[in-house]
């Protein structure tokens, strides 16, 4: 998003604003949080959705800022000399869940590790090289560029990381097919852009799982859903299969002792033949004088 600055803070270089901490700051100096509004449906979409992809793959850490448009000061005592990054991340955060109006750097200790701006008609080649510069000049490690509409940048996305005062590019790495990465050294996450319905948006790779995930919900929990429905379905089948075995089971059980009761009426059948058969004698005839 576009800035405000004064002329000390235009050219890289120059020291961080946290080794410049004023000695007294003025009590009449505010603050303001700043209202942002997306200058179209796509880039507000898109700063959202990487939000979201970005928020889901450091939920698990306690120490992690997230944060979507969140007015950036960097000079105490000046409070001209402000940011509004798009999105950044801020690792070693004492409280991130903390109701933050602006973020300080003097006060948090530090500045973001990692900022991305999406680009949008106003912001020319001029205003994002001009951004980098004081990204590089108040201790951002990576900054990068995300092009919504595909139109306004050469590329849809772009990755810089900090040379001391200077940004370069970062290198791109490949993934499956021919779907090329760039990899944030400092996120641990493969990023490159991609095109849905709507604009295009930041897809995060973990490059252990090869999961990605481009901020959409919906989509994720339908993804979750069918995957509980297959599971579902799976131990539904091994339950038949145990009630089935369960069944011929009993039935070979029923068939055994069916033929056990057979055998044993066929033994008391022959043993009663036999006991016949022994007390029988020859019929002789009668005497009469």
């Amino acid at each position: 998003m576009a800035v405000t600055a004064t002329k000390s803070t235009e050219l890289a270089g120059q020291a961080s604003p946290v080794a410049e901490v004023a000695a007294h700051e003025p009590d009449a100096v505010e603050y303001p949080d700043r209202l942002w509004t997306a200058p179209s449906f796509w880039h507000g979409e898109a700063v959202w959705l990487a939000t979201t992809a970005l928020q889901r793959h450091l939920m698990d850490r306690d120490d992690v800022l997230v944060a979507m448009e969140l007015v950036l000061y960097y000079e105490r005592g000046n409070n001209r000399a402000w940011l509004q990054p798009d999105v950044q991340v801020v690792f070693g955060v004492v409280d991130p869940h903390a109701n933050r109006y602006s973020f300080k750097v003097w006060e948090e200790g530090k500045a973001p590790d990692f900022v991305l701006e999406v680009a949008s008609p106003s912001s020319t080649e001029h205003d994002a090289q001009y951004q980098a510069r004081q990204y590089a000049a108040i201790g951002v490690r990576e900054y990068w560029r995300l092009d919504p509409t595909g139109e306004l940048t050469g590329t849809p996305l772009e990755g810089y990381r900090s040379l001391g005062s200077q940004f370069d590019r970062v290198e791109s790495v490949a993934g499956a097919g021919e779907v090329a990465y760039l990899r944030s050294g400092v996120l641990g996450l493969d990023l490159r852009a991609a095109h849905r319905n709507g604009p295009t948006v930041l897809v995060t790779r973990d490059p252990q799982t090869g999961e990605e995930f481009d901020g959409r919900v919906q989509k994720q929990y339908r993804q979750l859903r069918v995957a509980e429905a297959e599971r579902d379905a799976e131990k539904s089948q091994l339950e038949a299969t145990r009630d089935g075995l369960s069944a011929i089971k009993a039935k070979i059980s029923a068939a055994r002792e069916r033929t056990r009761l057979a055998e044993e009426r066929a033994r008391v059948l022959e043993q009663r033949i036999r006991d016949l058969t022994g007390r029988s004698h020859p019929m002789g005839r009668d005497s009469y004088g």
